[in-house]
């Protein structure tokens, strides 16, 4: 079953049963119901969930805590990757809401982003060097490695609060029957990257978490060298529990598939039946645009059944 994330309708003015039925419109049957959602949004949604439309997936932190309401939504608005005691049982504490939320709806798993490395974020730095075709030359191969460095030397206490905090949440997910996808992201500084990705499910084998795998975060740091989309996929297939669809044109994600740079046919050897497949596209993107990202990859899902798995 093919799902949607909520957030495509975040800025525009729709009530819940309204989401509810344009994802119908759709001709979609899932949702993953993700951290831009208000309580009473939710509230909205609610009657219609699991009898119309069935809740795949949420991404943390959900519903958008009302205490923060002063706040951007984000899947990083608390750190489960802070050092500080407290900060951390914060996060934790709201994520628990969140899988006990996805246990409710009887969705599969919750979707969560690890924080960051308390270090500087290159990001800037990285768009000049790509904006100007120095990325695969010796100034932008000598700022990456750089910033490894940087990052090597910084990681461990970040990685260490990142385990202290699944510890707690892999116990609640096991008690509720909840899986927890660890997504790959866009950032250089943010956890997990590639290695922290083996070292977080070796940690937990035979636990609940998993690896959640973004086609656009992935894509994105492929142009900047830092990693390959095709070998996360190799590497961590066998414990993926979900993939987000999207497109992405350079640095930039989150467009409706088919209308980016993305590869698909390296990404299809990799979608067996059992996993949670969600398009996550932003509301920059027109109404046709995305109707026409929902057809792709129908296609895309329909032609990986003829591929032998890897």
């Amino acid at each position: 079953m093919l799902g949607i994330s909520t957030c495509w309708w975040d800025t525009r003015s729709f009530r819940g049963d309204e989401i509810v039925s344009d994802i119908l419109e759709l001709g979609l049957k899932g949702v993953e119901l993700e951290y831009r959602i208000s309580t009473p949004l939710y509230q909205q949604m609610k009657p219609h969930l699991n009898k119309e439309l069935r809740v795949l997936s949420i991404h943390n932190f959900f519903p958008k805590p009302e205490d923060r309401a002063n706040k951007q939504a984000s899947g990083d608005l608390f750190l489960l990757s802070s050092p500080d005691k407290d900060e951390r049982s914060i996060a934790v504490t709201y994520t628990i809401r969140t899988i006990e939320h996805a246990s409710d709806l009887e969705a599969k798993a919750v979707i969560l982003h690890l924080g960051h490395v308390d270090m500087s974020n290159p990001v800037e730095r990285f768009r000049e060097l790509h904006g100007s075709g120095k990325i695969d030359q010796s100034e932008g191969q000598a700022f990456l490695k750089e910033q490894t460095q940087i990052r090597e030397s910084k990681h461990q206490k970040n990685l260490d609060a990142v385990l202290f905090s699944l510890e707690k949440l892999n116990q609640e997910a096991e008690h509720k029957g909840i899986f927890l996808g660890i997504e790959n992201r866009y950032h250089f500084h943010e956890i997990p990257n590639y290695e922290e990705i083996g070292i977080i499910l070796r940690e937990f084998e035979g636990g609940r978490v998993r690896y959640w795998h973004d086609v656009g975060h992935a894509a994105v740091q492929e142009h900047l060298g830092i990693s390959r989309q095709k070998d996360l996929l190799d590497a961590y297939s066998g414990k993926m529990i979900g993939i987000h669809f999207h497109d992405a044109k350079g640095l930039d994600d989150h467009f409706s598939p088919g209308q980016g740079e993305i590869d698909y046919g390296e990404i299809t050897p990799f979608l067996k039946q059992a996993l949670i497949k969600i398009l996550e596209i932003h509301p920059k993107v027109e109404r046709n645009e995305l109707l026409e990202g929902v057809q792709f990859i129908k296609k895309a899902i329909m032609d990986s059944t003829a591929i032998p798995a890897p």
